[in-house]
């Protein structure tokens, strides 16, 4: 994990700017759910998680927010953010995409329904200095042990990224998982969510994949085996 999830919430009582923490993503999430009549934001920082073998890969670079902290964090573990060649997205909203900036002219793997988005289309300033290589269809092979799958829903080109390694399957989920962990290990989610069908169809897909280690977008990874 390369920098971990992490939401901010902020609300505006008056001339008072007031932070709100829980004691997990989920919980700040509660907290952010249940504030009462103020203005109120949230920051949510994903999951940006490192593949190291023959190369370094990044997977969802995060927010820009976080300053220098992709590029400090790369350093930290001995990777120089230019090495890195390599970028796979599982969606292209901008808190998983908004730091990709502080890497060089990679080559960036998205789907092609996410550059055809609404959303997707206002980030084409931070795509300007890296090579798109976009991908359709039932899923494939990115690089050799990385792979993916469509898990749409959340955003209409949201994928899993699947990376054998030697510990045993890794998913880096993205946002399919949504911000309640108990959503996933009941595999059920609540009555009305936005694209319910299709989050539910997504949670089936990558247990058929038997992983060992499951990476949401905003939650603690889950270790299954």
């Amino acid at each position: 994990m390369l920098i971990p999830a992490h939401r901010l919430v902020l609300a505006l009582l008056g001339d008072e700017v007031v932070e709100v923490r829980g004691s997990s993503s989920h919980g700040t999430f509660r907290a952010y759910r249940g504030l009462p009549d103020a203005v109120h934001g949230m920051i949510a920082w994903p999951n940006t998680v490192l593949l190291t073998g023959p190369q370094p890969v990044v997977v969802d670079p995060g927010y820009q927010t976080q300053g220098d902290m992709l590029a400090g964090a790369l350093r930290a573990r001995g990777v120089d953010p230019d090495e890195v060649r390599t970028v796979v997205m599982t969606h292209l909203h901008s808190d998983h995409l908004s730091a990709l900036p502080q890497l060089g002219q990679v080559d960036l793997y998205v789907h092609q329904a996410e550059l055809d988005s609404p959303h997707g289309r206002r980030q084409r300033g931070l795509l300007d200095g890296v090579r798109v290589h976009p991908f359709d269809g039932d899923g494939g092979e990115i690089l050799p042990g990385v792979s993916w799958i469509p898990t749409p829903g959340h955003a209409p080109g949201h994928v899993a990224v699947v990376v054998e390694a030697a510990e045993g399957r890794v998913v880096i989920a993205g946002d399919t998982l949504g911000p309640d962990p108990a959503w996933f290990a009941a595999m059920d989610l609540p009555s009305g969510f936005p694209e319910r069908d299709a989050h539910l169809a997504a949670f089936r897909a990558i247990r058929a994949l038997d992983p060992a280690v499951v990476v949401p977008g905003h939650t603690p990874p889950i270790r299954l085996s």
